[in-house]
């Protein structure tokens, strides 16, 4: 049986949380749904223009770094919504929101993108979290997660590193990202340093008709969000990290 997982840190460690679709369209979605989002969405926004935009539609398709490069931000009340021309983005703002009223923003997001019905087919959906393990020392650092690495008779223990996995399960893929010794600049234009995790999970569901994901989004969005938050606590940190985040639970 999985360990019991906190609903909440009281010392919390989150600098983003992104939930992604990425799918067919045969026009250009960021040319279409900014000023839809922007009519249906209620409250305050602000929509802006990013770097990429500058950059030729065909450069951008062309390099798979720049496809779904984010073009257009909205800013909406606690979140932050990311357009491109083949995916979009519900963001969190920072202190998050929590995953009930994250959850509630992305289907509120994907319903409206049905009732536009530009999207052919959805090639995948994920879910990323990034925190950030705040110890300066870097023994405290490569100890505060469950991560043994060894080159050759040498066994990591103080050392600035970087590690990339791909772990799959089940129907997901789960890419880890540790990078230790990271000055990190989070949303309140404090500058924090520690070790990054970076989790991001994700389910490639080959041409899914979009109808038949939003159909079943709610159970789909709990499943993928507690493949990631499983991979956090039961496989990324340490019973002594996490008694120090301060866990509670309901």
């Amino acid at each position: 049986m999985p360990n019991k997982l906190p609903t909440k840190l009281k010392k919390e460690p989150l600098l983003d949380a992104v939930f992604e679709i990425r799918f067919s369209t045969q026009v250009p979605a960021s040319s279409v749904l900014p000023g839809i989002l922007f009519n249906k969405l209620d409250g305050k926004k602000i929509l802006e223009q990013l770097p990429p935009t500058q950059l030729p539609k065909q450069m951008r398709d062309a390099d798979p770094n720049l496809r779904f490069a984010p073009l257009i931000r909205i800013q909406w009340k606690e979140y932050l919504l990311l357009i491109g021309d083949w995916n979009v983005a519900v963001g969190c703002k920072m202190p998050y929101p929590g995953w009930t009223n994250f959850k509630n923003a992305i289907i509120q997001v994907a319903n409206i993108l049905k009732e536009v019905g530009i999207i052919e087919g959805i090639q995948r959906y994920s879910l990323k979290y990034v925190d950030l393990i705040p110890f300066a020392d870097l023994q405290k650092q490569v100890s505060s997660v469950r991560l043994r690495l060894n080159i050759g008779d040498h066994i990591l223990s103080k050392e600035v590193f970087l590690l990339r996995i791909e772990i799959p399960q089940d129907d997901f893929i789960n890419v880890v990202q540790l990078v230790s010794s990271a000055l990190v600049t989070a949303q309140d234009k404090t500058t924090k340093q520690g070790l990054v995790v970076d989790i991001d999970t994700i389910r490639d569901v080959g041409n899914q008709q979009f109808n038949d994901l939003i159909s079943g989004l709610g159970n789909n969005l709990d499943i993928i969000h507690n493949k990631n938050k499983a991979i956090f606590f039961d496989w990324c940190l340490t019973p002594e990290t996490l008694d120090f985040l301060e866990p509670t639970y309901e």
